[in-house]
């Protein structure tokens, strides 16, 4: 009974914990539970949620990703002053590319060393910067304005019928599509062994690097995505527009359920981290919460699912 019982816990661990947020900020937030508000935290959470559905492509393979708030950053602002050049359709090509090309930078480096999961974070870590280095020079450290262009605006602010903005439309589309593609697939299936074991994955045939290389040129195209949606709400892009949201997007995975050790958690679960880290923020911003106040209470959260992982693995060795 106990050994369910840990196991129930553990299934629906997430679902829980954004059950128990919600309570909590229903009960002690008066406005939580507007109309207003909680599309408010939907669309907000779309940027936050394809980044997030990168970072878990990564992690489940056994990896690490640091340098996607930079390629945000990066891809933003190529897509921001392309459009003022070229049809808005064009620009947003041109960015999502960059996203990919930025993700194949990472993959080859930690394909040709070999690179472990500790590498791995301090690999993305120099391209971090590497990319964030790029934007200041791009821009000579100034924010870009873009051209005013509908299309591109409505990618952020447009809503379809009264109830559908049309990023969430957008974040739903490339979660399912990439949904499909974790848990529906081959590729999905050799990701998962590659997080499991790498070694034994290799030698059962597993082309290793190329599904590497794979899921981080993923994991760039979701952080060109969300450039895309972030930048469009304000037809503006700065050097340093996405400075933290690796983190937050580490913090949406784990307390989705994805281990950092790989090999567990799916892109559905994640979904539900992102919902749950997006109803955390907004209830700490209606809490009147300051911005080290609400890192202070993201980090505590994230040591507590990492604890909450390690426990569980060691419980089930």
């Amino acid at each position: 009974m106990k050994t369910n019982a840990k196991k129930i816990i553990y299934r629906y661990s997430s679902l829980i914990l954004l059950f128990l947020f919600i309570l909590i900020a229903s009960i002690f937030a008066e406005n939580f539970f507007t109309a207003r508000n909680l599309t408010n935290v939907v669309r907000q959470s779309c940027v936050l949620g394809l980044l997030t559905v990168g970072m878990s492509f990564v992690l489940i393979c056994g990896h690490m990703d640091l340098s996607i708030g930079s390629i945000m950053t990066f891809t933003g602002l190529i897509a921001i002053s392309f459009g003022t050049r070229m049809p808005a359709g064009a620009a947003i090509a041109c960015a999502l590319l960059a996203g990919i090309l930025c993700g194949a930078v990472n993959g080859l480096i930690i394909t040709l060393t070999h690179a472990n999961s500790g590498e791995s974070l301090m690999i993305t870590f120099g391209t971090q910067l590497l990319f964030s280095a790029v934007s200041l020079l791009y821009t000579g450290g100034f924010s870009l304005s873009g051209s005013e262009s509908d299309f591109y605006n409505a990618l952020g602010t447009g809503s379809i019928g009264k109830w559908l903005p049309v990023p969430v439309l957008i974040y739903i589309i490339f979660a399912v599509l990439l949904w499909v593609l974790e848990s529906k697939t081959s590729f999905g299936r050799q990701m998962h062994m590659i997080g499991f074991n790498p070694v034994c994955s290799h030698l059962s045939g597993v082309r290793t690097g190329l599904v590497k290389m794979v899921c981080y040129c993923i994991s760039g195209f979701c952080a060109a995505a969300g450039a895309i949606i972030l930048t469009s709400r304000t037809l503006g892009a700065t050097p340093t527009a996405g400075v933290g949201y690796e983190m937050d997007a580490i913090v949406a995975a784990v307390l989705g359920g994805i281990s950092l050790s790989g090999g567990l958690g799916s892109i559905a679960k994640a979904f539900v981290g992102v919902i749950t880290l997006s109803v955390l923020s907004n209830a700490m911003n209606l809490f009147g919460f300051q911005s080290f106040d609400q890192s202070i209470v993201k980090g505590c959260v994230l040591i507590a699912a990492i604890a909450f992982d390690v426990w569980n693995r060691k419980q089930t060795v």
